[in-house]
């Protein structure tokens, strides 16, 4: 574990230290991207000083003919072999270029529409040329034609001023293939003219966007950035390289490797030293104390002393632990045990476990159990029968004698009850005949109850019928109080027309003021009639509740007075049944007599067997008594 342990942290700090570093590699070439881009745009401008250092002396050329000295001016402006300058008429026929200059094709369309135009060309006689093209004017107001400034990428100086600032290699692309470079092959020459591999070429050049990753330029790996180079018009023409060497991390990497793998060695090494002492003192001892343990239980010794050595916390110390629990439980059980056994040894079968048995020792105790059971039963019903019997006995002897005594008090008794049962019979016969009139005035009652219960729903109708023409009422009411309202308005009307007349209107304004307090009057009693009516069937409505409440009641007592009738009749019919048992009584009392006489004899002769078997019985609760259960 502790092998595997250091080899996963080595392998995941190798893997994230890796990581890490071709991050931060990749990081540094998006710098010397972005530094050569810089540096372009510096190049740029400073074409963009040379044109208008050259563009004064151009008009004057343009205008006389005369370029000879355009040629002097320019070898002091221009800073390398590669700078090349055109002048062009207004047509853009070249009236000038300087020596060397290998540009063939050119437009200057933009600079005779008076434009400044600046950026990358691409195929106008070279690869790759980086171009500032502006208007020529004489006195700064007549266009006499165009110059154009610019620089063969070809040149490698201002590519090693951005490796210089960067550190890391630079390459610009015309199309897949290497036009300028930093990078040198083992004999010291600048490697161009080979080709992007395919897969960067269908990222950049194909796809148009940007590539990073690793990659093997002249035999050795780089970590690499590709980003798409556009021209002057904005179309894709090679691409800007930025490349450092892993040469350099590969061996940081493989240094950190040696030294992480030696540290983690030592580390795995001292870590078993300190981990085999810590074993020896952690767990030789208690595994020493636990094989004593172990002994004794094996010996049969379980009722030896606990261990006086401290037992950690540890997974050999709760071992240890459990095994003394252990210890003391099969020696408690065992003990437990043993008692039993020497109970019932002495017939005692009463004793039971004193502990609680757990897992397979459940069977044990489920044994003792069953046992004590059966033989509990067993016993305690022997016991009982003999006391049975015993008690039996004793009682048949003393019943015996006690029947014959019986037998002859029971004749007199006979008599005398088949005098009283004629009486009772007598009675019955009498209490028959009451229940049949209680019956027939039941019957009446019961009449006279639905009568009334009939009435009762009359009235309960009469008081719906009260009920609903007061409604109806109630609502002739509301129609007067809307006609003494409606009366009431066209008043006020008739007495504002009347006052709009004047005196000839004076009249009308009595009437009209009489017709008001009429309507006032009519709607008074409108609401002191609806009020009354109101009230009326709010009594109707509780008198109809009451109604209800008494339909209800008759219906009870209707019912109980059903129920007991029915119990009138039962008794009646009970009460004929009984005269007649009476008189089966009678008849049977007479057999019981002759039987009686034929018992005495019979009681003597028990009286003697009895004796003979409590005498046994005695003998047998002896024995018995001698086990306990």
């Amino acid at each position: 574990m502790l092998l595997t342990l250091t080899v996963i942290i080595i392998s995941v700090s190798l893997v994230m230290s890796k990581k890490q570093t071709d991050e931060l590699m990749t990081e540094h070439t998006v710098i010397g991207i972005h530094i050569l881009e810089n540096d372009m745009t510096v190049e740029e401008e400073r074409l963009g000083r040379a044109a208008d250092s050259i563009v004064q002396g151009a008009a004057a050329a343009a205008l006389s003919g005369n370029t000879r000295n355009l040629e002097t001016s320019w070898n002091k402006i221009k800073s390398t072999d590669n700078d090349f300058a055109i002048l062009t008429d207004t047509d853009g026929n070249v009236l000038w270029q300087s020596e060397g200059c290998k540009i063939t094709s050119y437009d200057v369309s933009a600079a005779l529409a008076g434009d400044v135009k600046s950026g990358i060309s691409a195929n106008c006689g070279v690869q790759l040329a980086l171009e500032y093209i502006t208007p020529v004017k004489y006195n700064n107001s007549t266009l006499v034609g165009a110059v154009i400034v610019g620089m063969d990428l070809a040149e490698p100086s201002y590519l090693d001023n951005v490796k210089t600032q960067s550190e890391t290699e630079v390459t610009l692309f015309a199309g897949p293939t290497r036009y300028s470079t930093t990078i040198v092959d083992k004999n010291g020459d600048r490697v161009i003219g080979t080709d992007m591999a395919d897969n960067v070429k269908s990222t950049v050049i194909d796809g148009g966007e940007e590539y990073k990753g690793k990659a093997v330029i002249v035999g050795q790996e780089y970590y690499v950035i590709y980003q798409p180079m556009y021209d002057m018009d904005g179309k894709l023409v090679g691409a800007y390289f930025s490349g450092l060497s892993a040469a350099s991390s590969n061996a940081l990497f493989r240094n950190m490797l040696i030294i992480v793998i030696v540290m983690g060695v030592a580390v795995m090494v001292i870590s078993s030293v300190l981990l085999f002492l810590l074993i020896r003192k952690m767990i030789e001892k208690p595994i020493t104390e636990v094989n004593k343990i172990a002994d004794d239980m094996c010996s049969g010794n379980l009722g030896t002393p606990d261990s006086s050595f401290t037992f950690s916390d540890d997974e050999m110390g709760m071992f240890a632990k459990r095994l003394e629990v252990t210890k003391k439980t099969l020696n408690t059980y065992i003990n437990d045990i043993s008692d039993i056994l020497a109970h019932m040894g002495d017939g005692d079968f009463t004793h039971t476990p004193a502990v609680e048995y757990i897992g397979d020792f459940i069977r044990i105790n489920d044994s003792f159990k069953k046992i004590n059971k059966n033989l509990h039963g067993i016993i305690q019903n022997i016991i009982l029968s003999a006391n049975e019997v015993m008690s039996g006995a004793e009682q048949m002897e003393s019943g015996s004698q006690t029947l014959a005594d019986g037998t002859t008090t029971q004749a007199a008794a006979i008599e005398q009850l088949s005098s009283s049962i004629s009486d009772i019979s007598s009675q019955i016969t009498n209490t028959a005949n009451n229940a049949g009139t209680a019956n027939e005035l039941s019957l009446r009652t019961s009449e006279k109850i639905s009568v009334q219960d009939n009435e009762i729903k009359n009235m309960i109708s009469a008081m719906n019928d009260i009920q609903q023409h007061s409604q109806e009422i109630s609502k002739i009411i509301g129609t007067i109080e809307d006609i003494a309202f409606q009366t009431n308005i066209l008043a006020l009307n008739a007495a504002v027309e009347a006052a709009r007349a004047g005196d000839a209107g004076k009249g009308f304004a009595v009437v009209a003021d009489e017709v008001r307090n009429l309507a006032a009057k009519s709607s008074e009693a409108a609401q002191s009639t609806n009020a009354l009516i109101t009230a009326t069937v709010n009594a109707v409505e509780n008198g109809s509740r009451i109604a209800e409440a008494t339909a209800e009641s008759m219906k009870s007592v209707k019912t109980f007075a059903e129920q007991t009738n029915d119990l009138i009749t039962q008794i009646s019919q009970a009460s004929a049944t009984q005269s007649e048992a009476v008189h089966q009584v009678t008849a049977g009392i007479d057999q019981i007599s002759g039987v009686v006489q034929m018992n005495s004899a019979t009681a003597e002769q028990s009286a003697a067997s009895c004796e003979t078997l409590s005498s046994m019985s005695r003998e047998l609760k002896n024995q018995i008594s001698k086990l306990k259960a």
